[in-house]
């Protein structure tokens, strides 16, 4: 948007670009994905004292769930135990599919994770839910956008 490419983009609302309206979309946590022989399987939830143990698997920066991991983490007074840090989701899935470590991932992203050797659960205490919001540089596009968008989920 800032190089005149697009019109609007869909973007994690702590995103502080320029443009003309926000409309938010939706809000969804966080999830820790281990492979299918993980210790946590065991477990209903996961802890983010217990994932600090963990050899971590994420996306290279800049990645706002990567900056949400490390500042979650620091809250603590503990730093993340970074094994690799990778370009694309696919190969971090990999990764964690193969049992090098673990990774942290957003709702949408965990519950689409069916056809892979790796279990999900939910992190208890991770601060703030992501929340996906439509920003444009024309009000009325952007409204148009956010009504199409949500039109089947409300």
């Amino acid at each position: 948007m800032q190089e005149d490419r697009m019109d609007a983009i869909l973007v994690d609302t702590e995103y502080n670009g320029k443009y003309l309206k926000k409309f938010e979309l939706f809000s969804e946590s966080y999830y820790a994905v281990f492979p299918l022989n993980h210790r946590f399987n065991n477990q209903k939830t996961v802890r983010l004292e217990e994932l600090c143990k963990e050899p971590l698997i994420i996306h290279q920066s800049p990645c706002d769930t990567r900056k949400h991991i490390i500042k979650q983490m620091d809250s603590l007074g503990q730093k993340p135990n970074i094994l690799n840090e990778l370009d694309f989701s696919d190969f971090i899935l990999g990764s964690v599919s193969s049992g090098m470590g673990v990774t942290i991932v957003p709702e949408l992203i965990a519950n689409n994770i069916g056809h892979l050797n790796l279990s999900a659960l939910p992190i208890t205490n991770f601060g703030r839910n992501r929340t996906i919001s439509l920003l444009s540089k024309n009000e009325r596009l952007g409204l148009k956008l956010h009504q199409t968008l949500t039109k089947n989920y409300n």
